[in-house]
């Protein structure tokens, strides 16, 4: 189908006119139609591309000692894994009887004058740190157990694993992915 449409007040038949509006409404419909899906999908697009790509660990830096603490999920774990070789000592928390890994440990760095260089809780399962070359007391705590002893940081990088044997309701929720239930203090 050919449409000739006329300019409005040419000489002619009315119907010119009826089809400028017709087609301007049309044109009009298609522009308000093309901006809402591109509303709609372009932030969708975002969205799934940054899931893709999730923000990398961020690293953080307290009396001289860079490190970086993650590990959660299974893209964390390969970007940890992604930026290990920067860093000197290298800590993972996991349970030894599955091997589930664990966070919100707390760690504390003390130097041999006994100064405290760090205390953290992880954000997952890794911690990395870039220590000076020398001797520190580590502390991990997690739940009711504690691990502590002496490391020696050098040029070639150190791998240790702490293992805590979580408690049964931790397994539960661990596996079950909510949150533990937290019961009433008595007053």
């Amino acid at each position: 189908m050919t449409v000739t449409l006329k300019a409005v007040g040419e000489k002619g038949s009315e119907a010119p006119c009826h089809y400028q509006s017709l087609a301007m409404r049309v044109i009009k419909v298609m522009r308000t139609a093309s901006v809402a899906w591109l509303l709609g999908v372009v932030p969708l697009l975002y969205a799934e591309t940054l899931a893709a790509h999730p923000k990398p660990p961020e690293i953080h830096q307290s009396s001289g000692v860079r490190y970086v603490s993650g590990g959660i999920g299974r893209e964390a774990m390969q970007q940890m894994q992604a930026i290990a070789d920067q860093f000197n000592v290298r800590l993972m928390f996991q349970d030894p009887s599955e091997g589930t890994p664990i966070s919100g440990v707390t760690l504390i760095l003390v130097n041999e004058k006994g100064k405290r260089l760090l205390r953290l809780v992880t954000d997952g399962p890794l911690v990395y740190l870039k220590l000076p070359h020398g001797r520190y007391y580590l502390t991990v705590i997690y739940q009711d157990a504690d691990h502590q002893q002496w490391i020696t940081a050098e040029a070639e990088p150190m791998d240790l694993t702490f293992l805590f044997n979580l408690i049964y309701l931790e397994k539960s929720w661990l596996h079950a992915r909510t949150r533990t239930p937290q019961l009433a203090t008595p007053t």
